[in-house]
């Protein structure tokens, strides 16, 4: 059974790739990306059923909105000693995107006090790639 959620998530990170195409070579960040501060109010896992890995969610409480945060994968977290937890202050660069009744933002990275994670390079590559060598056509893990 496909999750909806990895579908629209793989789709997103395929369009954010093919319009990064035309960008200048030296850009680093797309013009899309954003940066979102916040509390974090919940840590959550998602399981997908295609690759079996459990991918890491935060509910991020903004000045004026909720966002789901979709980091990675916990076991790429884990190994970086990355952990959130509820009450947590944060700062996450992403790219937001409704995905079927929700805002969602894809992280490409995500700070706590001192310490940044990058979870994603450019134009969406996961940092993860390089462990594994690919990713899972459905979640993106």
């Amino acid at each position: 059974m496909l999750n909806i959620r990895g579908w629209v998530g793989l789709i997103v990170i395929a369009l954010f790739t093919l319009s990064a195409g035309a960008t200048d070579e030296r850009q680093t960040t797309s013009p899309r990306e954003k940066r979102f501060s916040g509390m974090v109010e919940l840590v959550d896992q998602s399981y997908c059923q295609i690759c079996h890995c459990v991918e890491i969610l935060v509910t991020l409480k903004t000045a004026t909105e909720r966002l789901e945060v979709r980091l990675g994968p916990k076991p790429y977290l884990e190994e970086r000693d990355f952990h959130l937890s509820r009450g947590d202050q944060i700062e996450v660069t992403g790219i937001k995107y409704r995905d079927i009744d929700q805002m969602v933002v894809l992280a490409n990275q995500v700070r706590k006090g001192g310490e940044t994670l990058i979870l994603r390079g450019k134009f969406g590559q996961p940092a993860w790639i390089q462990l594994h060598g690919h990713t899972c056509p459905v979640c993106g893990n």
